[in-house]
């Protein structure tokens, strides 16, 4: 199972889910998220991300050129799109940087077969989250059962308010999803918690 820690914005925090065996660290560049983080901000962090951990930023609904400097003044090697008009976009990133990993990120709504069959020529991975006017970010949970409709050889993680017991719930029902994005789930205080994200490590990982 993989696991993607997003949402960081101080570099102890970095620094802390970089000791951890974890697939990749999320950075957010949206100024409506309260987790914003700016392109000097964002090349800041990622500067100290060991090599093993894809380092992702969230972008939404982002013009070619953002994209373009985030790849060139940052260390991130993945990007993650939000909003639904972004096939073109995403088409031509993956043109002039075929090496970048591509996420995009789909609303768990009764569209979601729809956009995937959209999507999935172009894209590495997916993450399913719940359906929000802000694109994700709420920190709510959504019907799970939804998921039973993704083909299986769809990748796809999970997203959307999970924490240590929404991961046992997901664990019994035969989903077939890679594992899970988290941000608030690693929260205390709006501050992210060593504690929470080590023991949804052991959870998911098996024990440190």
């Amino acid at each position: 199972m993989k696991l993607k820690f997003c949402g960081f914005q101080s570099l102890q925090d970095v620094k802390n889910a970089s000791t951890l065996p974890i697939d990749a660290i999320g950075f957010i560049h949206y100024e409506k998220s309260k987790r914003h983080q700016t392109i000097q901000q964002i090349a800041q962090l990622t500067s100290i991300i060991p090599k093993q951990i894809d380092k992702a930023v969230v972008v939404v609904n982002p013009d070619f050129s953002t994209v373009e400097q985030l790849v060139n003044e940052t260390y991130i090697n993945t990007v993650q799109f939000h909003g639904l008009k972004s096939l073109d976009l995403i088409t031509k990133v993956k043109h002039h940087f075929p090496t970048l990993k591509i996420i995009k990120a789909l609303p768990a709504d009764n569209n979601l077969s729809e956009r995937i069959k959209e999507y999935k020529h172009i894209v590495d991975l997916f993450i399913i989250d719940t359906p929000s006017k802000d694109y994700g970010g709420t920190g709510k949970s959504y019907d799970w059962t939804i998921l039973k409709t993704i083909p299986t050889d769809i990748p796809y993680l999970i997203a959307g308010g999970i924490d240590a017991q929404s991961i046992d719930e997901i664990s019994t029902l035969n989903l077939t999803h890679q594992g899970y994005d988290i941000a608030s789930g690693i929260e205390t205080n709006h501050k992210k918690d060593f504690i929470k994200m080590t023991n949804i490590v052991n959870k998911v990982k098996g024990d440190l």
